[in-house]
């Protein structure tokens, strides 16, 4: 990257100074694979050439504190820009060849007076794929789960389908929502999914559903809707990160005893962690902006280890003053996404809410020639999934699942096909069968995982369902298995300090706070400790060590980091020493 910069506003606009951020120097560069870079975050920049990391931009502003970014303009009619993403040419110098290659940049994020840009190259290749109408009934789940609790201990859920009220925006009925105060003040009721763990924010296309509440006879309070939350990790561990809330109350004006849809994706206003009302808030796009890599995850709550904690979750209760003693509806819940198995197509579910189950007529039957219409058979569908990868080797385990017991034993098929995880390299391609016994309503299919230690994003890979035994359907026939990396990347820098020495800088991707960390001279008799310390709160280190070089003394280092998961090792980085 390359920064053109006036250090003196008070002249005409000119360059006087071209500022580089070179990769090279902050970092080991690995080819074949995708890199961040963070240019504000304590990188080191060269002023008017490489030098091998010259200062940081905090520190280059600082002794100019005048500097602005200005135009670099070819002629009358070109602009050149203040910022530009380089490839080629002498500024690199020779620790940063660029020749007879490709190099690809994106995601490049911008700050400027508070506001992020995010900058997402790609071609427009992004279709409308199907949407699927899904009724949710009290036999056929389809993922979903009822759930509540008081002071995190979980109790019996006190909702269920329900006919109206008046006319619902799908179909004939709607999800009821019941809250009385007055016998447990801090209730707080959910209706979540985990089948979108693991998707990222920026693939959702959209967050659409219909609220409908009243307040009790004697109640003279407005009640506020149903409420929708989303758990999310920014940093690839899994662990929730932000808890996301779409309150309606602050998206527009709420009515009563009336049903209203709301956009929580395209323009709706998100609560980050709480509700600070309608001027603390921000859009999807915002947050993704800022949190490029925001994932859907699970959750998890220990004291209710066999709940499916989905990340995405509908809510009522929680001492909320206008949710109290009234009745709360939800129904017409349309969640769309990019879909992982083709990267470009955009597919939807729309969770139709129903009180009675949609099934065929049952046997006994006639039909208007006088015969026997068949009974309705089961069906089958096939859950979501996910595991950390491990050292060792570990398992999805998809659920599989009958809408009822069968009097003789369920058979179904099952295949793996990739999506951004590869067969052989991130998991064994399997086909197998799946038996549900006679009287029972629940099967596994399991998909072994390869373990590696090399940091890398998280993936995803699909379970398709197929040929199931005469006396079964396949409702839901595909699911995803996510596979979550548990590895650290160690990422070194080494730049020449004063007296011939070398500062040697060791960060960690995830970040391993506090982990043992040892740094070693590469020399022709072998490997030498240079250094033996630990890493701070941020899982960073950055240390001037003590051995004295000779100017032009090339100086080879690598480092090592002992985390839970294993003892990471970075690759070989070098410097020569300058000054």
């Amino acid at each position: 990257m390359r920064l053109n910069v006036d250090t003196n506003p008070g002249n005409p606009d000119h360059t006087d100074d071209t500022v580089y951020f070179f990769p090279a120097n902050n970092g080991a560069v690995v080819n074949g694979q995708w890199q961040s870079w963070d240019v504000t975050g304590g990188g080191l920049v060269d002023v008017n050439g490489d030098n091998g990391g010259d200062m940081t931009l905090d520190a280059y502003a600082l002794a100019h504190p005048g500097a602005k970014l200005v135009n670099n303009r070819f002629d009358a009619n070109h602009d050149g820009g203040a910022i530009a993403l380089v490839t080629g040419g002498a500024d690199g110098g020779s620790t940063d060849p660029q020749a007879s290659g490709e190099y690809f940049v994106d995601r490049v994020v911008v700050g400027e007076n508070g506001q992020d840009t995010l900058f997402d190259f790609g071609g427009s290749t992004e279709t409308t794929g199907a949407t699927s109408a899904v009724t949710v009934d009290p036999d056929n789940a389809h993922g979903w789960a009822k759930q509540a609790y008081d002071d995190d201990v979980y109790l019996a859920s006190n909702q269920s389908f329900a006919t109206g009220p008046a006319t619902p925006p799908a179909g004939k009925g709607s999800l009821r929502f019941k809250l009385d105060n007055g016998t447990n003040p801090q209730r707080v009721e959910l209706f979540r999914t985990p089948q979108y763990d693991g998707t990222p924010l920026r693939d959702l296309r959209t967050v659409k559903f219909s609220t409908f509440q009243r307040a009790d006879a004697g109640n003279s309070t407005p009640q506020q809707p149903v409420y929708l939350r989303l758990s999310v990790s920014d940093d690839g561990t899994g662990g929730v990160d932000h808890t996301l809330f779409y309150f309606p109350t602050n998206n527009g004006a709420v009515a009563q005893s009336a049903w209203q849809a709301w956009d929580a994706r395209t323009s709706g206003r998100w609560s980050i962690d709480a509700d600070n009302g309608a001027a603390d808030t921000v859009t999807l796009q915002d947050y993704v902006v800022s949190h490029p890599d925001a994932t859907i995850v699970q959750n998890a709550d220990s004291t209710a280890p066999t709940q499916p904690n989905g990340g995405v979750a509908f809510l009522v209760g929680g001492a909320g003053a206008t949710q109290m003693n009234g009745e709360y509806f939800l129904d017409g819940i349309t969640i769309g996404k990019v879909n992982i198995g083709t990267g470009s197509s955009n597919t939807a579910s729309v969770f139709d809410l129903e009180p009675i189950p949609v099934v065929p007529a049952p046997t006994g039957g006639t039909t208007p020639t006088g015969g026997t219409t068949p009974a309705a058979k089961p069906t089958l569908s096939i859950g979501d999934t996910k595991v950390s990868e491990g050292n060792h080797g570990a398992t999805l385990r998809f659920p599989v699942t009958l809408s009822r017991t069968a009097t003789a034993p369920v058979t179904v098929r099952f295949s793996t096909s990739k999506g951004t995880a590869t067969s052989g390299s991130d998991f064994r391609a399997a086909t197998g069968t799946v038996t549900i016994p006679a009287g029972r309503t629940t099967g596994v299919a399991n998909v072994r995982v390869v373990s590696d230690m090399v940091r890398e994003a998280s993936e995803r890979m699909t379970v398709r369902l197929s040929s199931p035994s005469s006396n079964a359907t396949v409702a839901h026939t595909t699911a995803t298995g996510s596979i979550v990396n548990d590895d650290t990347r160690v990422q070194p820098s080494l730049v020449t300090a004063t007296q011939h020495r070398v500062r040697a800088t060791v960060n960690t991707v995830a970040r391993a706070a506090h982990a043992p960390v040892k740094v070693y001279r590469v020399t022709k008799a072998g490997s030498k400790l240079v250094l033996n310390s630990h890493l701070n709160s941020t899982g960073r280190i950055s240390s001037v060590l003590g051995q004295h070089y000779k100017p032009g003394t090339k100086v080879t280092m690598f480092a090592t980091v002992k985390t839970a998961h294993g003892t990471y090792r970075s690759h070989r980085f070098t410097v020569t020493v300058r000054r």
